[in-house]
């Protein structure tokens, strides 16, 4: 029965944590290509071989050549540009403030079965603090400049969400390397409660019920987050249709897939 509770204890920190992490994937983004963005600069690799560049202008070049464009297609080419200029922030933003609010849930969960300031605790703290500096270095140069570059990403959604894979993956391994602590600490915690399963068991019930209440504002927030990013990026899905299908040479740009969701007027 004890283990039972404690990887249920266990399986909901990580539940939570990957919950915040991620944004709304009810957009079921994903990129069908390889986008760099830097200062400004925004190039993408189309599918049919060729370069397309908009730079902070609003100035598009294909393979390197300038294209004449209609005041229709300058206003797609502004669009498309602006709303992706908009969604990277964006995405990083929602990926920092997640590992936040998943550091403090899962360092929480295990502080209250193991007590603040154990190994365990110190150890999620190191985690959580090499996946800050690790997001850091993947999206920003020295100066805090923006840099992406969708080539290095091991998966085709919008922004790499192997991120909350991995994620999950180092929280398992901790707790599998640090069971044995863990069961020592239940044991104790049990002893402390006279042995009492159904005491303990609501003691949990009820951390984890305080613990929920102080994150709903944030995962509300994030939520909300999520949904602008998913509505931003539904309309550079839009904007790209368009310019693929009047402007000459574009005919190979489909970088953002967006799939279930309905045709977005703008």
């Amino acid at each position: 029965m004890s283990n039972k509770l404690l990887l249920s204890v266990a399986v909901t920190g990580a539940l939570l944590s990957g919950q915040v992490l991620a944004h709304d994937n009810s957009c079921d983004i994903e990129l069908d290509g390889q986008l760099q963005y830097y200062q400004g600069d925004l190039t993408v690799n189309m599918d049919n071989g060729s370069i397309l560049n908009i730079n902070s202008n609003r100035d598009l070049t294909v393979n390197g050549e300038t294209v004449a464009l209609t005041k229709d297609q300058q206003s797609y080419v502004n669009d498309y540009y602006n709303s992706i200029d908009t969604a990277i922030p964006m995405t990083l933003t929602i990926a920092s403030e997640g590992l936040e609010v998943a550091s403090v849930a899962v360092t929480e969960v295990f502080g209250e079965l193991l007590g603040s300031g154990s190994d365990l605790d110190n150890d999620f703290q190191a985690l959580f603090d090499s996946l800050d500096q690790k997001l850091a270095r993947s999206f920003y140069d020295d100066a805090g400049n923006i840099r992406v570059d969708s080539s290095k990403f091991d998966e085709p959604g919008w922004f790499d969400e192997s991120w909350e894979a991995e994620f999950e993956e180092q929280i398992e391994s901790l707790i599998s390397e640090s069971m044995g602590r863990i069961l020592i600490a239940l044991g104790t915690q049990m002893l402390w409660e006279g042995g009492d399963m159904s005491e303990f068991e609501q003691k949990m019930e009820r951390f984890g019920d305080d613990l929920e209440y102080r994150l709903e504002a944030k995962a509300a927030s994030l939520e909300e987050k999520g949904n602008a990013l998913c509505d931003v990026l539904k309309k550079a899905d839009y904007a790209e249709s368009k310019m693929q299908a009047s402007i000459p040479g574009l005919d190979g740009l489909n970088l953002i897939e967006l799939e279930g969701h309905s045709e977005l007027r703008m």
